[in-house]
């Protein structure tokens, strides 16, 4: 009876253990939950901030990756890092769009399109991706097709100068050896006329 007894009080005390740690873990997974949830509203309400104060965010123009975004919503050094590449979205851009429109240009072609989006992802890193569509007198021309002709027109640019400097070249060559010329023949019509010291001969 003494053993039936101890393995009761064991069976019992087995029980309320088992019980104890159920409830523990019961709260400590309710805890994650309510911090996960805390987390999210806090990530939302960081997005929102986002979206309401840069264009870039708003419009879809940058996407931007959950994890770091979470990171981001509670990390203020994380966050001002965000927000300082986010601020120079508009200049970036500007100054793409200015750049593609010069090259159009240069080809006689007029930009119609340019697109310029970012990718953020869960380090921190940006991906820039741009998109121009140019039209010329022979039509639509993807941005490849401009690339190579712009190409082109710079390397025919560059043999022209080359050719010029040359050309230059062989022009001051051609002056240094007149001007030797003529030297040379100044000194045989003048030949060097003998030196005479003056004497004194006054008495």
């Amino acid at each position: 009876m003494a053993i039936s007894g101890i393995g009761n009080n064991c069976n019992v005390y087995g029980y309320a253990s088992v019980k104890k740690e159920t409830a523990k873990a019961a709260a400590e997974k309710t805890a994650q939950a309510e911090n996960t949830k805390a987390s999210g509203d806090k990530t939302a309400e960081y997005y929102a901030y986002l979206s309401e104060k840069y264009d870039c965010v708003r419009t879809g123009s940058v996407g931007i990756s959950g994890s770091y975004l979470r990171r981001c919503a509670n990390d203020p050094e994380k966050a001002k890092e965000l927000e300082e590449n986010l601020s120079l979205f508009k200049d970036i851009y500007e100054s793409g769009y200015n750049s593609a429109k010069r090259n159009a240009a240069a080809l006689g072609a007029k930009l119609t399109h340019y697109s310029h989006s970012w990718s953020i992802d869960g380090n921190g890193e940006i991906t820039m991706i741009s998109s121009t569509t140019v039209v010329t007198e022979n039509g639509t021309k993807s941005a490849k097709e401009v690339t190579e002709e712009l190409q082109k027109r710079l390397k025919e640019k560059k043999e022209e100068l080359k050719k010029a400097e040359k050309a230059k070249a062989e022009k001051e060559e051609e002056r240094e050896r007149s001007e030797k010329t003529r030297e040379k023949n100044d000194a045989a019509e003048s030949p060097d006329e003998p030196y005479y010291p003056m004497l004194d001969v006054s008495i």
